[in-house]
């Protein structure tokens, strides 16, 4: 019982690196990498996401950037790559939560995007869909469109104290 006791104490204390969770995922049904990260655990640092499918489920853990960059997806026709990430919560982030650009997709569902400049931003032709997500205490903009061919479906999403404004649209413009 004391062991039990002492190894979850340790795992609450303990930060891992979200680059190392990433690489230590495998495969599993359509993904290329499936990481399903440990409850009530603060991973650290941001990924980038420039080929295959990722699926990431954080069950409530969180992700703190520490002040570099954030998550971002990148594809292009020879490299194509999406993001599905849910019960994630993303902070301390000076540029953007998550980044898609090219031709990425992603799918972001009951995640919380707290003080970073901008919680997620999409460029170029990029395709992603929100559900259930609170945008929080950005220093620019909760949600920003950087091009007039992203596609964005957000639906059951709150955007509260974004210091310019909740969203823009054809960014910066």
């Amino acid at each position: 019982m004391k062991i039990i006791l002492f190894l979850s104490i340790f795992s609450l204390a303990f930060n891992s690196s979200l680059q190392e969770a990433y690489d230590n995922a495998s495969s599993y049904e359509i993904y290329d990498k499936y990481l399903i990260l440990e409850p009530n655990t603060t991973y650290t640092g941001g990924l980038g996401i420039y080929e295959g499918d990722v699926y990431i489920n954080c069950q409530g853990s969180t992700i703190d950037l520490e002040g570099g960059n954030g998550i971002w997806v990148y594809a292009d026709v020879v490299y194509p790559s999406s993001l599905v990430m849910e019960y994630c919560s993303v902070t301390n982030g000076p540029y953007y939560g998550i980044s898609f650009g090219g031709m990425s997709k992603g799918n972001i569902r009951n995640c919380n995007f707290v003080n970073t400049n901008f919680g997620l931003k999409l460029f170029d032709v990029s395709e992603v869909s929100v559900t259930n997500c609170i945008f929080s205490n950005h220093s620019t903009y909760g949600l920003g469109l950087y091009g007039e061919d992203t596609s964005l479906e957000i639906t059951f999403s709150l955007f509260w104290d974004n210091e310019e404004s909740d969203s823009m649209e054809s960014c910066p413009g």
